[in-house]
């Protein structure tokens, strides 16, 4: 009693109850067959060379940050243990997530919006009680196992009323929850609302901001050795043009990255180092082109300049009229001199402060009407597009109508060809004019609908001649030549999974390019 007593100082009994069920889990799974084989497989991968240095790499900074924070009392013991959780489930998949698809800024400012949402904090709030051991271990695996039913009943339309039934429930769940947590708040609100709590909440995001630089060092580096793989030549010309590359794009993830996007044309044409010397010049030509990528810099520089000299004008008010130390000045722990702030007020902030302020208001308006400019000339540039997606997005629906083809060319047929035309249009005449990650999404959106129209099996230029009755008797033909089984027909199988896929491209346009509607 005395030992579960001191888990339950460390752990709630929410984490308990996971514990518990992971190890019955892994007792379960790891004596298999396949997860030895598995082991033995990712062992040697996970522990390789590279790896290990950047785990050294990784835990050495974390360590740097943590004694800081420590240092500046923003973190104790009584956090390691949400340190490790965060370790585990939030950094470790992020380094996962930054090699996949961090390229740019946007990756990071994104990641940061995403941990300040207001979401996370009610998150917290509600994970904050727990009910008791006994409970806890009997609600986990009946969560899970209602979670899993409701993704398996979403696969097919027949169990479209079961999805909604599971549904329910885990809304119900959540309602519960949600009453629970602020029942507790209100009896026991001290226990909730102290400083330890705060920095509870601040700690992820907190870690996730000081531990940036690894996760875009990391991005930085796969990148680098994605492009470096593709140098071909003899080994004195190898050498020559990893340099050239390295003095090209320095530790910018975006040069880098528009390297990697275009290694045909860049890399893996050239044998020598003057070859790639003039691809990288071409390169450079079009990246200053890219209007869409380069018109918001400047506004970006005063803003980022505004704070700076914010910053450093009330840390030098701030030293100078106090004699703390550093640690008493990062804690906000001094006190003002009185006569001394008004002579500074007179000399420093009155300028330097002021000046800054005025100037940053004038950055964010500035950076407003830039950002309003470039948006209609897109809105008029894009309009065919936004139109086309608009439409197809209005008439998505949960479940793809491969059995009747009169409704599926209603919903997808028309509008996937009018996309694809829209698409091509657009990177043809207006590519310029888009940032790098709105290229990327209409890319992506591109090359879904090419293949779903191909799968149809009609050009685009003779789809217009199709009517719905044709095109039900076209479909019905091809569904009845296509190869099958007792359960799959290969095509209409096809059809169904690049609708999926177009979809989603649907919804990720609609969700980057909001701002334009």
């Amino acid at each position: 009693m005395n030992e579960m007593g001191v888990i339950q100082e460390f752990f709630n009994n929410r984490e308990i109850a996971i514990g518990i069920w992971v190890i019955i889990g892994l007792a379960v799974i790891l004596p298999t067959k396949p997860a030895r084989q598995f082991i033995k497989t990712a062992i040697p991968i996970l522990f390789c060379k590279k790896f290990v240095i950047f785990y050294i790499v990784f835990l050495s900074f974390l360590g740097l940050v943590l004694f800081a924070l420590n240092w500046a009392g923003l973190w104790d013991l009584t956090l390691l243990k949400d340190t490790v959780f965060w370790v585990l489930f939030v950094e470790l998949p992020l380094f996962a997530k930054a090699i996949e698809k961090a390229d740019g800024g946007r990756f990071f400012s994104k990641l940061i919006r995403e941990n300040v949402a207001i979401v996370v904090a009610i998150e917290f709030f509600v994970g904050f009680w727990t009910f008791s051991l006994i409970t806890e271990i009997i609600l986990i695996p009946l969560t899970v196992l209602i979670s899993v039913l409701q993704v398996l009943a979403g696969q097919d339309k027949k169990h479209r009323s079961v999805k909604r039934f599971f549904d329910g429930l885990l809304v119900l769940w959540g309602i519960i929850l949600l009453i629970n947590a602020i029942y507790s708040l209100i009896h026991a609100p001290n226990q909730f609302l102290s400083f330890d709590t705060l920095k509870s909440l601040l700690l992820p995001l907190v870690l996730l901001v000081f531990n940036l630089p690894v996760v875009y060092g990391l991005a930085l580096y796969n990148t680098y050795e994605q492009i470096f793989i593709r140098i071909k030549g003899s080994k004195s010309e190898q050498k020559k043009m990893k340099w050239q590359v390295i003095r090209f794009s320095g530790i910018n993830l975006s040069k880098v990255s528009a390297i990697r996007k275009s290694l045909p044309n860049t890399i893996v044409c050239c044998r020598t180092s003057n070859d790639l010397q003039i691809n990288l010049k071409k390169l450079a030509r079009r990246l200053d082109l890219q209007i869409g990528e380069n018109y918001m810099k400047r506004s970006r520089y005063y803003v980022l300049a505004c704070i700076a000299g914010l910053i450093l004008s009330f840390i030098g008010l701030i030293g100078a009229n106090s004699d703390v130390s550093l640690k008493d000045l990062v804690t906000l722990n001094f006190v003002f001199d009185i006569p001394r702030i008004k002579e500074i007020l007179t000399n420093i902030f009155s300028t330097m402060i002021v000046f800054s302020a005025t100037l940053f208001f004038f950055a964010i308006g500035f950076a407003k009407k830039q950002r309003e400019d470039v948006s209609q000339i897109k809105k008029y540039a894009l309009y065919e597009l936004l139109l086309s997606v608009k439409m197809q997005h209005s008439q998505l629906v949960d479940y793809p109508p491969i059995d009747e083809p009169a409704d599926l060319f209603c919903a997808y047929v028309h509008n996937v060809y009018e996309v694809r035309a829209a698409c091509d249009k657009v990177l043809a005449a207006y590519e310029n004019l888009l940032t790098t990650w709105e290229q990327e999404t209409l890319k992506n959106l591109q090359h879904s609908a090419m293949v779903l129209s191909e799968d149809f099996g009609i050009s685009a230029e003779n789809f217009r001649e199709y009517s719905a009755t044709q095109f039900c008797n076209f479909y019905d033909e091809k569904v009845r030549t296509a190869p099958q089984n007792e359960k799959i027909n290969v095509f209409t199988h096809k059809i169904k999974t690049d609708i999926e896929k177009y979809s989603k491209h649907i919804e990720q346009f609609c969700e980057d390019f909001k701002h334009y509607y």
